[in-house]
């Protein structure tokens, strides 16, 4: 399948080996590209007797070198770790992630402390004997351990001070130089994301990158290397843009932080918006390389035990079958935090693990144990998911500095249009306004300011070529490109309004629609004259509110108001279902008529489904996002012969084309289907 830059690459992706490591001093071969399709099941279904771990999916967690905030730097990691590896041997992790201090390590200019290097080399032996790898992370900022703040720089720059930067590198090579004979060391990792964000530009972080890799490369030139941070959260935080720095890694990492998830979905965390943002990151971070979920689960203290399962259950199982190649749980153990008034503990201060203060494991701990066991029991070799070929697309406007607002606004609106999606059960990805359109064939560009003249031309071609677009107006002046694609003229902007009337005047030409009058702030409205173009819905002054035009072999839908914006920058969580069922009904619509559709019938918006196609039977798995019970009406074009938990069990007999699935409250049901 061609990539969104042309090329042919695997559908998934391998980060490396997961097998248990070898006899340290052996040399470490190659990393082997990783599929990494995950599927699960309900805790309640019975489980037989089989593998526990999946040798081509690694879980793991970060094992921060402090668990109480009253410690001191020079506490570096020397609480005993045999307890926690002991549990995650037991419940089959196979990543760890530990912290280098620079602090630590150099003490004066030059002069290493060797008793503290051999102590880390001894976690990742031990580490090894309890069948995991190591993620070696340098220069991590975990806000606690001091971990880079040597006393010698003098408050230099970090990042681009050359005396600094030297002194970074001779470091690094200390480490690999003692630790490269480890087969316990799975990954080098350079930095964190809070390390990363004291960068002030691209070229800075790329020229940095660049000379750390050159350090490690010339004494290990093989284990892959990778940044710590997300492109798109760094991005919205620091205004630096990572993509070509994580592009000279061997694989990407993604991760919600928790200014990212209050400024795109503020608000609970087992519905809504919330729930698809660790998916919708882990999406816009495939670059074509494998991406590492990192730093799974919840953020804060705000949530109940319960709320911090079912969070860390969506993450792991919707995030996973998104194609990710990997996960790291965000901590183990919650950092205890010293008495303060008038709270005992800050939760905005708190970093939250599966296991609290004393290492006694929360239901969230739980959940990730029942994933890795629900993964091994799947051959992942011998499933290949539905293929994406519905792409929302975001706009290059969206790295514009202010005072231009799309970089506020795009992100939010290609998240709501990325939960559309889903809730029309349409296989879906993230692409750059930049990247090769050849590997789709619907294409939505929800709310945009301004696309370039070159992507309108791009667009044209690809519609004449038989693909589907759905644009929505994003205000302003409508660019001239949008009376020969989409077949109507602009005739101004009708400013804001708060209702939303929509009149059906073609019943079935984009779904099932339905008439409605709803309360939705709308910033602006595109005043129409269809040409060319078939108007399928009105609002109630009779103004087209929803075209399709024939262009070509393509169709070019257009929605004259920015709706996706619209519900991203109300309340996403109490969007009027109408809203919601027309944005459905269009993108199903669309991707049915293109031949991409939903691979499966399902009658529950709030499931993600997914289905992986094997030789003999397929695997179908059922995420339900929504905070309460229901019942989920699955149809199939093929007559399924009998359905059984992926885990084991007895086949149930269907014998038709449809059949009922239970799921629980956030719960999810993985489902081996063999068929008539």
């Amino acid at each position: 399948m061609p990539t969104r830059r042309g090329e042919s690459r695997p559908r998934h992706h391998r980060i490396g080996p997961t097998e248990p490591p070898a006899p340290a001093g052996e040399s470490v071969s190659a990393p082997a590209d990783l599929d990494a399709v995950v599927v699960g099941a309900q805790r309640e279904a019975p489980a037989s007797k089989g593998p526990r771990r999946n040798p081509l999916y690694p879980v793991g967690a970060t094992l921060f070198p402090l668990d109480a905030e009253n410690k001191r730097w020079s506490e570096w990691y020397h609480r005993d770790l045999e307890p926690d590896l002991g549990v995650l041997e037991e419940a089959r992790f196979a990543l760890v992630r530990l912290l280098v201090s620079w602090k630590v390590l150099e003490p004066q200019v030059g002069q290493y402390d060797a008793a503290a290097l051999t102590c880390f080399a001894e976690l990742v032996e031990s580490a090894a004997a309890h069948k995991q790898q190591v993620i070696v992370c340098f220069f991590a900022d975990d806000r606690h351990a001091e971990l880079t703040d040597v006393t010698w720089g003098r408050r230099r720059d970090a990042t681009n001070d050359p005396y600094l930067v030297a002194r970074e590198t001779s470091l690094i090579q200390y480490v690999v130089a003692r630790l490269r004979a480890e087969a316990g060391v799975f990954a080098w990792q350079l930095a964190d994301e809070a390390f990363y964000s004291q960068f002030s530009s691209d070229v800075a972080l790329e020229a940095w990158t660049s000379q750390m890799r050159d350090a490690i490369r010339e004494l290990d030139p093989k284990r892959p290397i990778t940044l710590g941070c997300d492109p798109e959260t760094l991005f919205r935080a620091t205004g630096v843009d990572a993509r070509v720095a994580i592009e000279t890694c061997e694989f990407g990492v993604t991760h919600v932080t928790a200014a990212y998830r209050a400024y795109a979905a503020e608000g609970p965390v087992t519905s809504g918006p919330a729930t698809y943002l660790d998916s919708f990151l882990l999406r816009a971070a495939d670059r074509g390389k494998p991406v590492l979920m990192d730093a799974v689960g919840p953020l804060t203290l705000d949530n109940s035990a319960a709320e911090e399962a079912a969070a860390l259950r969506i993450a792991l199982w919707s995030g996973l079958v998104n194609g990710s190649s990997g996960a790291l749980l965000r901590r183990f153990r919650d950092l205890e935090t010293e008495r303060r008034e008038p709270y005992f503990v800050d939760p905005f201060e708190t970093l939250v693990g599966v296991a609290d203060g004393e290492g006694e494991l929360k239901p969230s701990f739980e959940e990730a144990r029942a994933f890795v066991r629900a993964a091994a029991r799947i051959d992942l070799k011998s499933y290949e998911p539905s293929p994406e070929r519905t792409a929302v697309i975001v706009p290059v406007e969206r790295y514009m500095s202010l005072p231009n607002l799309a970089g506020l606004y795009d992100p939010r609106a290609c998240l709501a249009a990325f939960v559309g999606a889903k809730e029309a059960h349409v296989p879906v990805t993230v692409a750059d306004e930049t990247d090769e359109f050849s590997a789709y064939s619907v294409l939505i560009v929800p709310s945009a300011f301004d696309l370039a003249e070159r992507t309108w031309k791009r667009l044209a071609s690809f519609v004449q070529g038989g693909g589907s677009i759905v644009l929505s107006y994003g205000g302003g002046d409508a660019a001239p490109y949008v009376r020969s694609l989409f077949g109507v003229e602009f005739l101004g902007d009708a400013g804001p309004r708060e209702i939303l009337s929509c009149r059906v005047a073609q019943e079935t030409a984009l779904g099932a629609l339905e008439s409605f009058d709803v309360k939705l702030g709308l910033a602006n409205f595109a005043l129409l004259s269809p040409g060319s173009a078939t108007v399928v819905a009105t609002d109630d002054t009779g103004s087209p509110l929803l075209t399709v035009n024939q262009v070509g072999q393509g169709r070019a839908i257009y929605i004259a108001t920015p709706l996706e914006r619209a519900i991203a920058q109300g309340d996403p969580w109490a969007t009027p279902a109408p809203v919601r069922s027309l944005l459905r009904e269009v993108y199903g619509s669309v991707a049915r008529g293109a031949g991409c559709g939903a691979p499966v019938g399902c009658d529950a918006p709030d499931v993600e489904l997914s289905l992986f196609q094997g030789e003999d039977d397929d695997v179908l798995v059922l995420v339900n996002h929504a905070p309460r019970k229901l019942s989920a009406d699955i149809s199939s074009e093929r007559r399924v012969a009998s359905i059984a938990d992926v885990r084991g069990g007895a086949h149930v007999a269907v014998g038709g084309t449809r059949f009922s699935v239970p799921l629980d409250s956030n719960g999810v049901v993985a489902l081996r289907l063999t068929y008539l």
